[in-house]
């Protein structure tokens, strides 16, 4: 067959969740790609599969600003209560505890268990929405850079298809999110440091009959002392899974190709004395137990690696998905930035510095967890004399805010600036920023979250806190010149939003000025009181495109910001006519001209603002 060719934005390798969510927003935000993947999940023919199932609090976040979390809802098992047996008795305060401390932090407070064939089948639906076709089954033969070429398209890359059939596609950028036997990675000679363990777990899924008295609940567990820690999960469609170490006398028995009978047969063992009787199995598997993180994450700057490519790890706590939407959160804008000219090449480079961090603490933990779940004893706690289910719980406790994703934080760098941020803040840069409720204009009595106002769209957020109008007019007033004057060399790639303290009935009226971008009333100054701002002075904030904090500045510290900006934004080009680049409007800017700014009575000049409302517009 003749090789055909293709020219796209990204060649994405892996159609799993990272690569599909991946596609998803790269597409959403008008750049083209290519995705592929060595097996066709689509086809109404294809087994079950997948141990990843359950999406904690801040994917379920991520989701949500992505539009694609309703869909989710409408099939998987909302979970966010827990029980522990031991010997068919209760044993209260273990187990999934981690939910205890989700009140106030989140308005996603709980787990969403759903199978990966249908988290997948979602994202497929929407790329299939979007007119993105997946190439399965394709597997990616080779690929090199050609950093001598005279355009963009450094990466040549040969797919192969089932039939033989060869595509050459070249692209700017690829991503590897094709598993832990990543192609991607191995080709590009990124080093996957780790261990391999004798452990083994069995997981299956099925339809049961059980006295389980909190079956369906959402988390279980079963404290065995020949099935270690025993898993119990209320799934989708009326399924359950239960999961069990396969101990050195299983192993022996049934080594790693045990039948489903067979697993079934030791599941209802695993649980006694509660009875249990699969009407059907829909899955199982028998793995090995293994951590492994790439050394680096991004390799000459074109090729990038994600999700279970960059890492592997047991799913003793249900972080494989979770950390690979994490990844996907931490590129999509960086890569869309720098593709878009928003963006300098040093914003993707810190992609690789953040998450291997954090992808390093999450095998660090999971070594802890793993080995506990096994009903083993780890070096940290060879003192320690209680018994392993009694340290798993300490270790899962001290561990809530990671594996829940809302305690995940990245160190200060040129986004995160800790040491040039204005002091008084509840959240430092670098950790996720709070979820708030807020009013929009008119609907004073329905409130909307923070969140749902500022989905993913590859830009930073500049948060206005106005605080009380009546002590920060004149601040309100010099900032707005500012803005006019400045913003419009980093506004194409930077949403303006405000928040203003208490509430009114014209917004422009009431600030004295032109708002900056959508405002919404903090009626109750709660938004205020989390991000720490005070109502006395406002603050200006800068949340990163990934909804983490990224700077704060005072009301009158404009130029601080402008400072920080110009270190991560590309500068818009001035044209003849004074537009900037043609990035960004006055609409955007939030911009009121007016020969006298304060005088809301004169009619506004610019065709972009009539929808503003305003007396005499």
């Amino acid at each position: 067959m003749t090789p055909t060719n293709n020219e796209v934005d990204v060649l994405i390798v892996g159609a799993g969740p990272v690569g599909l969510v991946l596609a998803y927003q790269l597409t959403r935000l008008n750049l083209s790609v290519h995705i592929i993947d060595a097996v066709d999940k689509s086809h109404p023919d294809f087994p079950m599969y997948g141990r990843a199932c359950t999406l904690h609090s801040r994917t379920l976040e991520m989701l949500d600003q992505l539009e694609l979390f309703d869909d989710l809802a409408q099939i998987g098992v909302v979970g966010n209560r827990n029980f522990t047996y031991k010997d068919g008795k209760k044993v209260q305060g273990r187990g999934w505890t981690i939910f205890e401390k989700l009140a106030g932090k989140t308005f996603f407070d709980y787990s969403l268990n759903i199978r990966l064939k249908y988290s997948e089948d979602v994202f497929r639906a929407k790329l299939a929405e979007l007119g993105v076709t997946i190439h399965a089954p394709v597997k990616l033969e080779t690929f090199s850079l050609d950093e001598g070429t005279a355009d963009d398209y450094k990466v040549r890359a040969t797919c192969v298809g089932i039939d033989g059939g060869k595509t050459e596609v070249r692209a700017k950028y690829i991503v590897g999110s094709d598993g832990g036997g990543s192609t991607v990675r191995k080709i590009a000679g990124i080093p996957f440091n780790g261990e391999r363990h004798m452990d083994h777990w069995v997981r299956i899924d099925g339809v049961v009959k059980t006295n389980v008295p909190e079956s369906r609940i959402g988390f279980g567990a079963f404290e065995s002392s020949t099935h270690g820690h025993v898993l119990w999960v209320a799934l989708d469609n009326n399924v359950t899974r239960i999961g069990y170490v396969l101990s050195p006398e299983l192993y022996e028995k049934y080594g790693t190709k045990m039948s489903a009978e067979d697993a079934a047969r030791e599941a209802v063992k695993a649980i006694a004395p509660f009875e249990l009787e699969f009407e059907e199995v829909q899955w199982h598997t028998v793995y090995g137990i293994q951590q492994h993180v790439a050394e680096r994450f991004q390799e000459r700057e074109r090729i990038l690696i994600a999700g279970d490519a960059a890492h592997t790890h047991s799913s003793g706590s249900a972080q494989g998905m979770n950390t690979g939407m994490h990844e996907f959160s931490s590129l999509y804008w960086r890569l869309a930035g720098v593709l878009r000219g928003w963006y300098k090449p040093e914003v993707l480079a810190l992609y690789s510095d953040e998450r291997r961090v954090a992808a390093q603490q999450l095998i660090e933990n999971d070594q802890l967890i793993s080995a506990l779940i096994s009903r083993k004893l780890p070096a940290r706690f060879k003192d320690r004399t209680e018994d392993p289910m009694v340290l798993l719980d300490e270790v899962l406790r001290g561990q809530t805010g990671f594996t829940l994703g809302l305690g995940i934080s990245y160190a200060p760098n040129m986004i995160n600036d800790v040491e040039g941020s204005y002091p008084p803040v509840t959240v430092a840069p670098g950790h996720r920023a709070p979820d708030v409720l807020v009013r929009k204009p008119g609907m004073s009595r329905v409130p909307v979250r923070l969140y749902e106002v500022t989905k993913y769209n590859g830009k930073f957020r500049l948060l206005v806190f106005t605080g009380s109008v009546h002590e920060t007019r004149v601040a309100l007033q010099s900032l707005r010149k500012q803005v006019d004057q400045h913003a419009s060399r980093f506004a194409h790639a930077v949403d303006f939003l405000t928040l203003i303290a208490g509430t009114g009935i014209v917004i422009d009226e009431h600030l004295g000025v032109r708002r900056f971008g959508k405002a919404y009333w903090d009626t109750d100054n709660s938004a205020h009181l989390h991000y720490g701002v005070h109502i006395e002075q406002g603050a200006l904030v800068v949340l990163r495109p990934d909804g983490l904090l990224g700077f704060v500045a005072p009301l009158d510290g404009f130029e601080s910001v402008a400072r920080y900006f110009e270190r991560i934004v590309v500068a818009a080009k001035t044209q003849p006519n004074g537009k900037a680049n043609g990035h960004a409007t006055r609409k955007e800017l939030g911009e009121f001209i007016t020969p006298d700014e304060t005088n809301l009575a004169m009619p506004v000049e610019d065709g972009d603002n009539k929808e503003a409302g305003l007396v005499g517009a």
